[in-house]
């Protein structure tokens, strides 16, 4: 067995998906995502550090009944309720509690809380990990040099800082796991923003292009990685489970284009159904999913 970390929030969510419909006060957020795909990676046990809200016990439940270690989380009264919106002319997320003197939400690129940072994870939480999944994080993550680190970049540091942020919270062992959005506030080119960082920093890459799949940079090429089998029903999620089986299959010892293969098998398990209810109901895969194509580019 492999034992993967999960550093993240949680939600609580009102999905609203054009034409589709609706669904309210769904559980979410990176942690959880990031924990169920990393616990469908057959051989991988999952332990979770965030904040563990007491308005909302569905969360502990839903560890439980997956297996997944929650000793490292920390009790909170509430956790960010949120809207969000995914229509044919883009995604927005809106905080439910607003300060806006009107009803109109101002300018928010990055999402609202973007700038708000988890407290450190407790003592112990590092100890034994073979890979880490580290959500936004402000400053480098603790980890055994040993382990493996995929390391889901800060939106609203991004934005600010660029790479030089970036150099500041990467280490040796990081894989960097940057979504459309986070390349696109560095190049129009989401592919050559991704080049551009496996070149800078020296790591590899493997970006989450939500539709187009993934796009994987190493020191050996770059690949482009498609699912055209999926079914989407609901999109809330999907990169962060991804993410979260991209690190487990690092951790358990595949290259990041493996890696990327059952990233993107896990993110058609969460498109399948609305929030995290596909990828709470599946069962662990021992290889990616079938009809999902690898063409390296030149």
């Amino acid at each position: 067995m492999t034992l993967v970390g999960i550093h993240g929030g949680l939600s609580v969510d009102h999905l609203v998906t054009e034409p589709a419909g609706a669904r309210f006060s769904c559980p979410g957020g990176p942690a959880l995502f990031a924990a169920l795909g990393a616990r469908l990676v057959s051989g991988t046990d999952v332990r979770v550090s965030c904040p563990l809200p007491g308005d909302a016990p569905e969360f502990a439940r839903i560890f439980d009944d997956l297996g997944v270690d929650r000793r490292y989380c920390h009790p909170v009264p509430t956790v960010p309720r949120l809207w969000i919106l995914n229509s044919a002319r883009g995604r927005r997320i809106v905080t439910q509690d607003t300060t806006a003197r009107t009803e109109l939400e101002g300018p928010d690129p990055v999402g609202p809380g973007s700038h708000d940072s988890l407290p450190a994870p407790a003592a112990g939480f590092q100890d034994g990990l073979d890979g880490l999944v580290a959500s936004s994080p402000a400053e480098r993550p603790e980890a055994d040099p040993k382990t493996r680190v995929g390391l889901d970049p800060h939106q609203a540091l991004v934005a600010e800082q660029g790479l030089e942020h970036l150099r500041r919270v990467v280490s040796a062992t990081t894989v960097l796991l940057p979504s459309r959005i986070q390349l696109s506030l560095l190049d129009s080119d989401p592919r050559r923003a991704a080049r551009s960082l496996a070149a800078g920093l020296g790591l590899p890459v493997v970006a989450r292009l939500d539709a187009e799949g993934s796009y994987v940079v190493t020191a050996d090429g770059n690949w482009s990685v498609r699912d055209r089998a999926a079914t989407v029903v609901e999109t809330t999620g999907a990169g962060d489970a991804s993410a979260g089986a991209v690190v487990a299959a690092l951790a358990a010892g595949a290259d990041p284009v493996e890696a990327a293969l059952y990233g993107t098998s896990i993110a058609r398990t969460a498109l399948a159904d609305w929030g995290h209810e596909a990828l709470a109901a599946a069962a662990p895969i021992a290889c990616p999913f079938p009809g999902i194509t690898t063409r390296k580019e030149h």
